[in-house]
């Protein structure tokens, strides 16, 4: 066996075209039989594909008595002699069948190495024939015994036999050209398979209309080797067509013109709008190449489930008629572009309510401006002008007792007062935000051991007072922070503040801060209460509220927790939630440290 080295090297010597489409069946192998090439001709003879053979030994591809005759006869003279040849020989097709075959072969060396170089011709025909003129002669030497017919005899079987080598050559010549058609065939289906390959590639994907109809007219233009085609777009009553593009021998890819369908073909157009593609011979206008000739054309409908979209039109020589492989590629092609039309009409229906949706966002959003900006100014003056009103009524006593009615009502106006200008700030920091262009005010080296206990220190009196506990865990050493501390304060303050609104007496809110190997996290949690899952992704979203969760009844406007995320998204912080087992956790998560 050849060494592994060499075994490349010779593999590298693939046999050129003429030696792979050889009319016979060409094998190499080894002097321990493996099979080293062997050509297409054999694998079809085969019926094996490449990989099946090659690498294998010669015995896996001969029947039993081949076999033993490769091994007794066969090798041996080929080895002592060099070379056979006309030996006869059976090889086992993949389905099983014995091909009787004459094996000319030659042994060389390569690479250091014998190999042995076979030839191999089928014989069933030859075997047939063989069997006949055995018979034939058994008759002559039946008739040369018997004197008085010896000699008819003998001419009778030279005519058959001259008879069978006519009948034997006029077969070959049918097998010829039944080989010829077929390979014309397959190789026609071949390049039409690719030809709708490529156009489905490049429509499949595309979400212009125009782009999906350019591609189709060019390529089947060009790839059918036709005189003229185009196509057409049908409005939506299926009463005009528009000539989106069309191509011909003559001229570059154009656009056509706007025509009515009935008038232009009465014959045709009723067809296609059953949704039946049309091959005819007809007078073709002067609108389409210039000059009135007779072409063979061949129509057919763009259509899916939901209708007819358009046609495609295809005109060639009249003697050149379109034949079914055509036909059938034409109509695949119409297929991809009904779907891919569809799916662009789709998309632009989609952009277009995008847009609508995008401008009616683009109101809402300059309609709360407003309106928080033309409210800001009268609250303001509202909360002075309380103010000021606690300032002169305060010395007369008026706000004496729990119990005084004027005491209430004043601090309700006073919270009113102060939740709607909230309110009002609320919706100018989204607007603000959402514009994208406030700037940050960056501080660098902020100790989280000193400033989140600050933040935090305005909600121990309010947890004490719902009976709730606050823990603060902030491990000593942690790395600084560069961050905008207003920004921050704002997070940290509206995570602590709804964590106050939701947890129930007795539960524990906890601030917590820890190191990562990325960079840090600080965390807010409290127990006692639960999101569910399909709230979790919506709690960001603006105005959202989850129902009822609140068991304080502080209320709210669903604006906390949006601004949150604008304020993490604003300084680079990913920030989410996990809610499982009676306890809620936000995570800020700081990638990276300045």
């Amino acid at each position: 066996m050849l060494p592994e080295a060499h075994c490349q090297e010779f593999m590298l010597c693939h046999p050129d075209e003429v030696l792979n489409t050889a009319p016979c069946g060409f094998l190499s192998f080894t002097d321990d039989g493996t099979i080293l090439l062997v050509n297409a001709t054999m694998l079809e003879l085969l019926g094996h594909e490449f990989d099946a053979v090659w690498g294998r030994r010669i015995e896996s591809i001969l029947p039993l008595a081949s076999r033993i005759f490769l091994q007794t006869h066969f090798f041996p003279l080929l080895k002592l002699q060099g070379k056979v040849e006309e030996i006869y020989i059976s090889v086992r097709s993949k389905q099983g069948t014995d091909i009787p075959m004459l094996v000319n072969g030659v042994r060389r060396e390569r690479a250091g190495s014998f190999v042995n170089d076979c030839i191999f011709v089928p014989m069933r025909q030859r075997i047939q024939y063989e069997a006949e003129i055995l018979q034939a002669k058994k008759i002559a030497e039946a008739a040369i015994h018997a004197q008085n017919l010896a000699n008819a005899s003998l001419e009778q079987v030279q005519v058959e036999l001259a008879a069978k080598q006519v009948e034997l050559l006029e077969l070959n010549a049918k097998l010829e050209e039944q080989v010829e058609q077929r390979t014309a065939q397959l190789q026609q289906a071949l390049s039409f398979e690719s030809l709708l390959q490529r156009i489905t590639d490049k429509v499949r994907d595309s979400l212009d209309e125009a782009q999906i109809l350019q591609t189709a007219v060019q390529e089947l233009g060009v790839g059918l080797g036709i005189e003229y085609c185009d196509a057409g777009i049908y409005n939506a009553d299926q009463t005009l067509v528009s000539i989106a593009y069309k191509y011909d021998k003559t001229q570059t890819l154009t656009q056509g013109q706007v025509g009515e369908i009935t008038p232009v073909r009465p014959v045709i157009y009723p067809s296609l709008l059953r949704r039946e593609a049309c091959q005819f011979c007809a007078i073709t206008p002067d609108w389409v190449l210039h000059s009135s000739s007779q072409l063979a054309s061949l129509a057919c409908p763009i259509y899916d489930d939901q209708g007819i979209l358009g046609d495609l039109w295809l005109f060639r020589q009249k003697e050149g008629s379109f034949s079914n492989l055509e036909i059938r590629l034409v109509q695949q092609v119409a297929n991809h572009c009904a779907i891919a039309m569809r799916q662009s009409r789709l998309y632009q229906a989609a952009q277009l309510q995008v847009q609508e949706l995008e401008r009616l966002n683009q109101l809402k959003n300059d309609f709360l401006s407003t309106v928080s900006h033309e409210l800001r100014t009268p609250m303001s003056s509202i909360k002075m002008a309380t103010q000021m009103l606690e300032i002169s009524l305060e010395p007369l006593g008026v706000f004496t007792g729990d119990s005084n009615l004027i005491n209430g009502y004043f601090k309700i106006l006073q919270e009113e007062g102060q939740r709607e200008i909230s309110l009002i700030n609320d919706l100018l920091d989204m607007t603000r935000l959402d514009s994208g262009t406030e700037p940050l005010n960056l501080t660098d080296d902020v100790i989280l051991e000193f400033y989140i206990p600050h933040i935090a220190e305005p909600f121990i009196e309010r947890t004490r007072n719902q009976h709730q506990e606050l823990e603060i865990k902030i491990p000593e050493n942690l790395p600084p922070l560069t961050t905008d501390l207003s920004y921050l304060e704002r997070i940290l303050t509206e995570l602590l503040h709804n964590a106050w609104k939701y947890t129930p007496a007795g539960e524990t809110i906890t601030l917590s801060a820890e190191a990562t190997p990325t960079g840090l996290e600080i965390l807010v949690s409290n127990s006692g209460v639960e999101i569910p899952a399909d709230e979790c992704d919506r709690i960001f979203d603006k105005f959202y509220r989850i129902p009822n969760n609140d068991p304080w009844k502080h209320g709210g406007t669903g604006l906390g927790l949006a601004l949150v995320k604008k304020f993490a998204n604003q300084l680079g912080i990913n920030i989410s939630v996990k809610s499982t087992y009676g306890k809620t956790t936000f995570v800020l998560k700081f990638e990276s440290l300045g």
